[in-house]
């Protein structure tokens, strides 16, 4: 599912990932569990955990991922061209 991505806030399920693209400025506020967060071209990866919040740097592809259950928020700052996000569960090992 792809959704715009001015103010949103997503619950996100075990193992469930959040894609970015184009989010350079991009804030992630988790306001509940924990996510991982990795950017396109920054050598570090981030972990937040309820109430830190991280804004995005990179222009490439971001994936923002739910290490148990997790709620986040994204606010985009005002801009031509909107960053767009795609929501997807990574399939379940068996």
């Amino acid at each position: 599912m792809k959704v715009g991505i001015e103010n949103a806030a997503i619950e996100l399920e075990p193992g469930q990932w959040l894609r970015l693209k184009g989010a350079a400025g991009v804030r992630i506020v988790c306001r509940s569990g924990t996510v991982w967060v990795t950017q396109e071209g920054v050598l570090r990866d981030d972990f937040l955990r309820s109430r830190e919040a991280l804004t995005l740097c990179s222009r490439g592809v971001t994936l923002v991922q739910a290490e148990g259950r997790a709620m986040i928020s994204i606010a985009a700052r005002p801009r031509i061209n909107a960053a767009t996000a795609t929501l997807s569960a990574l399939p379940v090992a068996g």
